[in-house]
């Protein structure tokens, strides 16, 4: 059972990429189909688990998270009445909404089987594993087929792993999301030899996606590791590390070709960003132009930078297709999972879950995240808030006990 989870997590993620560049609508008729289908098979395991093992129920623990996060998905669903492009609107709902499903049916399944195996399945081991057999196909693509796996920028001089398959900068948050579990489950006393494998593995694939975003977020991930590690040997050498290191990564990752300019712009963004406040978000401010929808057409064509259909920030695209109402509960919903996070009594989710949290939230910053268009960081995010939420208790049995002629029930 344990390896049926991972394949099925390791499918789910994989589900995201696009798998026939050459024609868009196979690509997306095969990410509907395979979505779909997963979706059922973590049914059909949850049934055939719960039918073996019937010696727990589920209970269920912080629900605000999740009730504000129905609350944006319900908005959503309400801006399709005043949406610019009603079917784009409700094709990425019905998207998000079926990544929910999918959330909330892995998180019993894992819930569950923890509860039968006796934690055998923690989600830093099955997502590590995960991560771990894509990482691997993407560097085994990088020198087998690199006009699939890599993809040219900077004309044509830099090279950055993921190419046609999926954009450099969310491969590089999985490879952080990786490298993170990696560091979880040593923390945990985890197989050092699988663990140290996912991390190398993790920072090369990172490394290969040049990006910028996501190299920060690993920096920020490795420091949290050495400091719960609480190794004053390995703090040290961690900081010697970084020093020696930091010259390499801003030449050859963060200051590419000597551009300090594109830096400084964020690759552009920055104007993009000015535009889409001034130019799109004051003709619509109060509830915008509907979900996922950033212009009155398909596309956003901004005076001063590039033309797009994604604000390349999660909060300013809530902002422009749900605005000032969207942006609030969005808000509120974050802030309603930080305090579960926070008050939990959980240890291992809590950590879990801050560690998660870097990679998403900065790539939220720079890329579709946790509230854009559909993929598979909005759900890691879900899976995240249902760390909180799905919880199993032992069945409770009833039996008469004879205590001379009186007949007493324990519970």
């Amino acid at each position: 059972m344990l390896n049926s989870i991972i394949l099925l997590l390791t499918l789910r993620i994989m589900s995201y990429f696009t798998l026939f560049p050459e024609s868009v609508l196979l690509t997306q008729a095969t990410k509907i189909g395979l979505l779909i289908a997963l979706t059922f098979t973590a049914l059909l395991l949850l049934k055939s688990l719960r039918n073996k093992h019937s010696g727990f129920n589920f209970a269920y623990g912080s629900l605000s998270p999740l009730v504000l996060y129905g609350t944006y998905l319900l908005l959503g669903v309400l801006s399709v009445g005043w949406a610019s492009l009603p079917y784009y609107s409700m094709l990425q709902l019905g998207m998000v909404i079926e990544a929910l499903a999918f959330a909330w049916l892995f998180m019993q399944l894992l819930t569950y089987y923890n509860a039968v195996s006796d934690g055998h399945a923690r989600f830093s081991h099955v997502f590590g594993r995960a991560t771990l057999i894509i990482g691997l196909g993407f560097l085994a693509g990088w020198f087998l087929d690199p006009d699939t796996f890599s993809r040219m920028t900077h004309a044509g001089e830099v090279a950055r792993l993921g190419g046609i398959i999926i954009n450099p900068n969310e491969l590089g948050m999985l490879a952080v999301l990786g490298s993170a579990m990696g560091y979880k489950e040593l923390l945990d006393k985890g197989s050092k030899y699988h663990n140290m494998l996912l991390i190398i593995v993790s920072v090369a694939v990172l490394l290969l996606t040049q990006s910028r975003s996501s190299l920060s977020a690993f920096l920020l991930v490795s420091a949290l590791f050495v400091l719960w590690l609480g190794n004053l040997r390995v703090i040290t050498l961690s900081v010697v590390g970084v020093v020696l290191v930091l010259p390499f990564l801003f030449h050859s990752i963060i200051l590419k070709q000597g551009d300090m300019e594109e830096v400084m712009s964020m690759t552009g963004r920055l104007p993009f960003w000015e535009d889409l406040l001034t130019d799109g978000f004051t003709k619509r401010p109060l509830f915008g132009y509907g979900f996922m929808c950033v212009a009155e057409g398909e596309y956003f064509e901004s005076i001063h930078s590039y033309t797009a259909k994604m604000t390349h920030n999660t909060f300013i695209q809530v902002l422009l297709n749900l605005g000032l109402a969207g942006i609030f509960v969005c808000f509120l919903q974050m802030i309603a999972t930080f305090f579960a996070i926070g008050n939990s009594s959980d240890a291992y989710h809590r950590r879990l879950a801050v560690m998660m949290l870097i990679p998403l939230f900065i790539n939220s910053l720079t890329e579709f995240g946790i509230f854009g268009e559909s993929n598979y960081g909005i759900q890691f995010y879900q899976l995240l808030i249902l760390f909180f939420v799905v919880k199993t208790v032992p069945v409770t049995h009833t039996r008469p006990i004879h205590y001379g002629t009186t007949n007493t029930v324990l519970t």
